[in-house]
C-alpha cells in the first residue's frame, strides 16, 4: 500500500487528497477572516468609547502588557510602531499607563488603568452577550472542542504571519 510522496497511485491520492484538504481548510479560515471582519464592524456601534481595534489593544495589554511593546506587538499581529501609537492615544484617554520595567527601568510596560480594566470588562461582556447566541446553538461536544480549536488555529495561523 502507498503512502503520501511515495509515486505511487496511492500516493498520489493521498497526496490529492491532503491538498484538497488544505484548501478546504484555507477557505474556512479565510471565511472566518471575512466574518471576523463584518462582525468587527457590526459590534462597533456598541463601542461609543472605543473602537473595536482599541478594544482588542486593551485586552492585548491584560494578557501580556507587562512583557512590553514587543509582546503586544506579537499578540495582536500588529507592528510595533501601531501598537505605539494605539497605546499613547489609549493613555491620554486614561485607558493604560507606561511604566517603566521592573528589572529594566529604561524599558516600559504597559498596564491597564482601572478605568480600563473596567471598560474591558464591560465592552467583553457585551460581546459576549453579541455572541451568545452562536454559542447557545452548540451542542455540548462541539462547545468542549470550540474554543481550545479556536485557540490552536490561531497560534497555527500566527506563526505563519
Amino acid at each position: 500500500m502507498g503512502t503520501a510522496g511515495d509515486g505511487t497511485d496511492a500516493g498520489r491520492v493521498a497526496d490529492l487528497t491532503q491538498l484538497a484538504d488544505g484548501a478546504q481548510f484555507a477557505d474556512a479560515v479565510l471565511a472566518l477572516l471575512a466574518v471576523a471582519r463584518r462582525t468587527r464592524g457590526r459590534l462597533q456601534p456598541l463601542f461609543e468609547d472605543v473602537t473595536v481595534p482599541q478594544l482588542v489593544l486593551l485586552d492585548a495589554v491584560q494578557a501580556c502588557g507587562r512583557e512590553g511593546i514587543v509582546a503586544i506587538s506579537e499578540y495582536t499581529l500588529l507592528s510595533q510602531p501601531t501598537v505605539t501609537q494605539q497605546a499613547a492615544a489609549l493613555e491620554a484617554a486614561g485607558l493604560l499607563r507606561r511604566i517603566a520595567a521592573e528589572n529594566d527601568r529604561r524599558r516600559r510596560v504597559l498596564t491597564l488603568t482601572e478605568r480600563g480594566e473596567d471598560l474591558l470588562a464591560s465592552k467583553r461582556g457585551l460581546v459576549a452577550d453579541r455572541l451568545s447566541v452562536a454559542w447557545a446553538s452548540l451542542s455540548a461536544e462541539e462547545r468542549s472542542i470550540a474554543v481550545p480549536l479556536l485557540r490552536h488555529i490561531i497560534d497555527l495561523v500566527s506563526e505563519l504571519a
